[in-house]
């Protein structure tokens, strides 16, 4: 999926956004505020006159917008906090759904709990509260095809988990729990972000002791990969492999799907919430809905 003008818009108000509500916010001063927001502004020029003449996808864009705001604050991982808070939050969450008389007894069920971990996201046009949103029976899904997943791990022998944002690593775990039960002998690859990005899980945040579970299910993995999406072309050979022989591949997230919806494979599956207009537009699902998407390159909605 290509980068238009309104994820530029995007980027901005993400940049503006936490400068303005981040915990640290008081302690930026307004010169830096205001030189970070400049500069921002500069290197989006720069990536709006190439729009025409460009493939860029908006996780690629990205990298060079969030390593202006790491390079200004001097600290290579600025959204931690925001992580850590996430983390914990989902912890709660997770703690609270398990009270829910339909909690992960099937493959479905626990494809649902994942998803709705992907709400946990600060670079989105869109913002979430558990306490005002939260609703699991209310789940809507605009695509949901279980079936031919189903199939796919039939025959499957190891599975490529893409993650994405910290916090919903915990979700995440709740469908991995699922697959190794079921299927106890496929093998698991977790794959996550090679370096911070805005609030995208790295291996330094699944240290934290509430992730510690992710370990005991998976192989995981650092993809070596900077912005908030898998670029295939950005991936060491080693990733690229283990990417091109999985039996089946699951990308959670908005970002994965800007960067792989092109890659159309029997065995890949995307699993995000439709967040943004332009996600929306490009895909034809509805926006704020599910999508849990077999994308072998059919006409999808």
């Amino acid at each position: 999926m290509n980068l238009t003008h309104t994820c530029l818009e995007c980027l901005y108000k993400q940049i503006h956004n936490f400068l303005n509500t981040s915990a640290d916010s008081h302690t930026f001063q307004t010169h830096t505020r205001d030189e970070i927001l400049h500069r921002t502004k500069d290197l989006l020029h720069s990536l709006e006159q190439s729009l025409h003449n460009t493939t860029l996808t908006p996780p690629k864009a990205a990298i060079t917008i969030y390593k202006n705001l790491s390079k200004a604050l001097q600290n290579q991982d600025p959204y931690k906090h925001i992580k850590q808070q996430s983390i914990e939050s989902a912890a709660t969450i997770l703690a609270t759904l398990k009270d829910h008389k339909a909690y992960a007894e099937t493959l479905s069920d626990c494809i649902k709990v994942a998803v709705l971990g992907n709400v946990i996201d600060y670079g989105s046009q869109s913002s979430f509260s558990f306490e005002s949103s939260f609703d699991f029976g209310g789940l809507e899904f605009a695509r949901f095809d279980i079936e031919a997943f189903e199939m796919r791990l039939c025959n499957a022998k190891n599975l490529l988990y893409i993650a994405d944002n910290a916090g919903e690593n915990l979700f995440d775990i709740v469908l991995l729990q699922f697959l190794k039960n079921h299927y106890p002998n496929l093998h698991i690859t977790y794959l996550v972000r090679g370096a911070p990005i805005i609030n995208d899980v790295t291996l330094v945040d699944l240290a934290h002791p509430l992730c510690a579970e992710i370990y005991h299910l998976c192989d995981v993995k650092s993809s070596h990969i900077e912005s908030p999406g898998f670029i295939y072309d950005d991936a060491p050979k080693e990733i690229k492999d283990g990417f091109d022989s999985a039996d089946v591949i699951v990308a959670k997230g908005m970002g994965n799907y800007e960067c792989l919806e092109s890659i159309h494979k029997e065995n890949l599956f995307l699993l995000f919430k439709v967040k943004c207009s332009v996600v929306a537009a490009h895909s034809g699902f509805e926006l704020g809905k599910m999508v849990f998407l077999h994308n072998k390159g059919e006409v999808y909605a």
